[in-house]
């Protein structure tokens, strides 16, 4: 982790102006998917909320009228109601998601000054490991070309997605760790 973290620091540092649009080009992208994602899931679920409304009140017609009897009525409007609240309180949290999500503006900065930070860090800590990274992945080691192979994904606070190029000047994140069995370290960077 220390060594994807020094990797990090080195690109921030020497190459900020571009480690700037890397990092803004894909919170952005990120940012911009998941709003359109949870907003076609608010226009679905709102009209689905209108189309229960409709519903209700034809089953309720057709009960007064007789076409429907007092029971199948009950069993129906119970059925409608209870869908109606799930999707109401989702549409409650998919709008507050939203808002929450148009008052986040400052996140490369942010994440720029934490970074700068740790800088000529020596040892890793979870004061370090918290304002940077928000989860790490442990996927399913591997066998490749007769090695065990165990890939980590690492998720960074504020940045969304985040690819680190290949400048030549970056140390290198290929890390083998004496774990069990030898088993090599790879990391891919992520943000979330």
């Amino acid at each position: 982790m220390l060594g994807e973290i020094r990797r990090l620091t080195k690109l921030a540092t020497q190459y900020e102006n571009e480690f700037a649009k890397i990092v803004m080009g894909h919170s952005m992208r990120a940012a911009e998917q998941e709003q359109r994602f949870r907003q076609k899931e608010l226009n679905s679920l709102s009209a689905r909320d209108k189309e229960l409304d409709l519903l209700f009140e034809r089953i309720y017609e057709d009960n007064v009228i007789g076409k429907i009897p007092d029971d199948r009525f009950a069993k129906m409007s119970v059925k409608y109601e209870t869908e109606q609240k799930e999707i109401q309180a989702r549409i409650r949290e998919l709008q507050e998601e939203l808002d929450s999500e148009q008052n986040k503006t400052v996140t490369t900065d942010m994440f720029m000054t934490a970074v700068r930070k740790y800088t000529r860090a020596r040892k890793l800590t979870p004061r370090m490991l918290n304002e940077l990274i928000s989860k790490i992945e442990v996927h399913q080691s591997e066998r490749i070309d007769g090695k065990t192979v165990q890939k980590l994904t690492i998720h960074y606070n504020c940045i969304g997605t985040l690819e680190i190029p290949d400048f030549d000047k970056i140390p290198s994140n290929d890390v083998s760790i004496n774990t069990r069995q030898d088993v090599n370290i790879q990391f891919a960077a992520v943000a979330g």
